[in-house]
């Protein structure tokens, strides 16, 4: 344990106390695309000799903090008005702030050879952060699991557990003891896997993608493992919201490449792609948020891809924090912050310190398209429709990417509208030949907008055998209308010009 005592500490001079507010104007000399600079603070503004990860933070009241790691320990600014960020303290440590993770009102800051703090921000709000305790165990990136409620330490060996039961206090619990580098940790609540905790774990200089099952701190097992080609160093990861997709970055390749990789058979993860910004600079990490994928490429600065096709990302939007060059190595941007509420991003650069954007232009240009499908309504005719809308309007939806073109809606009850085709006799085409035996025993009932001219009781059961085919309640009523013509037109498929009978659907 720590002999630091557990008391408020109001850092460097008292900044939070007098609320230090650094108007900073946005600087120039960036290269930018559709990203552009709220503020930003060097890491000399944060008494500091270099910058290392970043998180966020979200108070109970709205306010938004940015949590960054420093050679002198880890800062936390507040940056609710991102043009105008206000220092509220920098927690010294020991050993500087390498990684950051946030759970309910604590963070936890940690570095490779130790030890882990423990702050309690609560009253952020007013300047306060309470340095809790500290424990021995160090790492080199922290993954915390929100919904289950567990603290994972990436040794760049093993992985350490701890329950945040009392999230003041961390207990051990277990040990995985494959090799990590870092991890994206998750509780499944719905589908095939749900209840299950699984550690997406990046395997560092083994070159691959280890999948654990690790519900059970007593017993965590590998469920399935896949590499890429020609990996370096496998470094760190994201998923998609879906879960259906794992981002991964590879630190020593030597080029901004991007391994895409199927995960949505946790048994059996798929190799899928590379993209890339076809830059030479080393990526870092990377976050997945709105349907944009954040990555921090060390001299090629902050890349934001749109993954609306989630194997086939977009760049949209850049933000070079180290505008020197595009150079492999690992000076520059080491990571991003993806998830306030506001859009705000935050970046944090090695020697460039804290850079608070506006992202909107580049969401704005990935915007997707909201998905839509085929709908089916009761009397057998589709539109296309987005799931939500066709659920209003009492359809049923088909599915993303399906269409009415064929119409392949089930047939309401009754005779099918397939009458006749040119031999007499129903063909598979719902067609002009269908048409003209509806209009030969055409004599529109009393619900329809026509007066009835003959009455339906006059019609001759000689042409109604085949094409009264529906009524009121969808079933034949005695009587060729409206009702038959619209269950026949929601079956159309083929007029002269049109679509081959082939394609229709009987």
């Amino acid at each position: 344990m720590s002999s630091w005592p557990a008391n408020i500490h109001r850092a460097l001079a008292g900044w939070a106390a007098a609320g230090l507010l650094l108007t900073v104007p946005a600087s120039a000399g960036f290269p930018a695309k559709n990203v552009s600079l709220y503020a930003h603070l060097s890491v000399q503004d944060l008494n500091a000799e270099f910058a290392e990860d970043c998180w966020g933070y979200l108070s109970p009241s709205g306010r938004e903090y940015a949590i960054i790691g420093l050679s002198t320990g880890t800062g936390f600014v507040e940056i609710t008005a991102p043009a105008n960020p206000v220092i509220v303290a920098v927690m010294m440590q020991p050993n500087r702030g390498r990684d950051m993770k946030v759970y309910q009102s604590y963070v936890y800051s940690s570095s490779d050879s130790g030890p882990t703090h423990v702050y309690d921000v609560s009253d952020i709000d007013n300047g306060v952060i309470t340095h809790v305790r500290s424990f021995d165990q160090g790492a080199h990136n922290l993954a915390v699991d929100e919904v289950s409620g567990f603290l994972y330490l990436a040794v760049g060996g093993p992985m350490h557990v701890y329950d945040l039961s009392d999230p003041s206090d961390p207990t051990f619990v277990g040990t995985w003891p494959g090799q990590t580098h870092d991890a994206q940790v998750v509780t499944y609540t719905e589908g095939p896997y749900a209840g299950l905790q699984i550690a997406f774990v990046f395997a560092g200089w083994d070159g691959r993608l280890d999948i654990v099952d690790v519900t059970d701190k007593t017993n965590m097992f590998l469920v399935g493992q896949t590499s890429y080609p020609s990996p370096g160093y496998t470094h760190q990861g994201w998923l998609t919201a879906d879960r259906q997709y794992l981002y991964v970055s590879d630190e020593v390749d030597n080029i901004a490449r991007t391994t895409i990789i199927d995960v949505s058979d946790l048994g059996n993860p798929t190799f899928i792609r590379d993209f890339t910004t076809g830059l030479p600079s080393t990526d870092h990490n990377l976050y997945v948020h709105n349907g944009l994928i954040f990555e921090a490429n060390y001299t090629s600065g902050l890349r934001v891809f749109a993954a609306c096709d989630p194997v086939n990302p977009v760049e949209v939007g850049f933000f070079d924090t180290y505008p020197a060059n595009d150079d492999p190595g690992f000076s520059g941007a080491w990571s991003s912050y993806p998830f306030f509420p506001s859009g705000t991003v935050i970046v944090s650069d090695r020697s460039g310190g804290l850079f608070v954007l506006d992202v909107s232009a580049a969401l704005a240009a990935g915007m997707c398209a909201p998905l839509t499908g085929a709908c089916c309504f009761g009397d057998g005719s589709c539109t296309v429709e987005t799931s939500g809308d066709c659920n209003t309007l009492g359809g049923s939806y088909q599915g993303d990417g399906s269409n009415c073109s064929p119409n392949n809606c089930p047939e309401p009850p009754g005779p099918p509208s397939d009458i006749t085709g040119p031999l007499g006799v129903p063909d598979g085409c719902v067609d002009a030949f269908d048409l003209g035996a509806m209009f030969g025993a055409w004599c529109t009932g009393v619900n329809d907008p026509i007066p009835p001219s003959p009455p339906c009781e006059n019609c001759t059961p000689a042409n109604l055998a085949l094409a009264d085919i529906s009524g009121v309640a969808n079933v034949p009523d005695g009587c060729v209308d409206a009702f038959d013509l619209a269950k026949l037109l929601a079956k159309w498929c083929s007029v002269a010009g049109g679509n081959p009978c082939g394609t229709c659907f009987p």
